[in-house]
């Protein structure tokens, strides 16, 4: 889905937000160049010991350190509510050429996996402002499309212990991971997989 709407070939790219490069290490070899950014230090050290092959630097999405003008492409996966959205999206207008689009890949609320995220911190309203942000923004809304994707984990150890983006684990997570997925599955059955259905805003942008 990203790749479609990115289009990058022949193009230079800045993915915002990248995390552990996952989705960086599979889009850069289809681009002409590829600068990828996250401001957690040890999120680009593990992305950097992963894909060597690909530029990972730190960076914040709300000061972008790059001239105007750089890009033809600007890639937010997952990431834009977890900035000041408004300035961010003024940063990627900035660093784009005239012609540039902006690909975003936004959690909707409800979606199944998201709402464990929201167990420890609920992000609805930021993802609210995310979407806000993009409707009144400079940009012209060449697509939008909401799509389902989803999330296995081998069993209910192994969902518990995901991180969720908590900043500290309490004796009472694992209670609370279990309760909601009774509410979203019903009985739960030891040693069997867990699958999630995840729901995500896909928007194409153009300046």
């Amino acid at each position: 889905m990203i790749e479609r709407y990115l289009d990058g070939h022949r193009c230079d790219v800045l993915e915002i937000g990248c995390g552990e490069g996952r989705v960086s290490a599979l889009l850069a070899p289809r681009s002409r160049t590829y600068i990828a950014i996250d401001p957690d230090p040890d999120r680009i050290g593990h992305a950097r010991s992963s894909f060597p092959e690909v530029d990972f630097r730190i960076g914040n999405g709300e000061a972008l350190d790059f001239p105007d003008a750089s890009f033809n492409r600007v890639l937010y996966t997952l990431s834009l509510h977890h900035q000041e959205s408004r300035v961010a999206l003024r940063e990627a207008h900035r660093v784009l050429t005239g012609a540039g689009r902006v690909v975003i890949v936004e959690p909707a609320a409800d979606g199944e996996f998201q709402q464990f995220f929201h167990l420890f911190d609920d992000e609805t309203e930021r993802l609210n402002e995310a979407m806000k942000a993009i409707s009144q923004s400079d940009f012209k809304l060449e697509h939008q499309e909401r799509f389902n994707t989803g999330v296995t984990f081998h069993d209910h150890e192994e969902l518990c212990s995901y991180p969720f983006d908590r900043t500290e684990h309490r004796p009472d997570d694992r209670n609370r991971i279990l309760e909601l997925l009774r509410r979203l599955r019903g009985p739960l059955t030891e040693g069997q997989p867990v699958r999630l259905q995840d729901k995500l805003h896909l928007y194409s942008i153009q300046k």
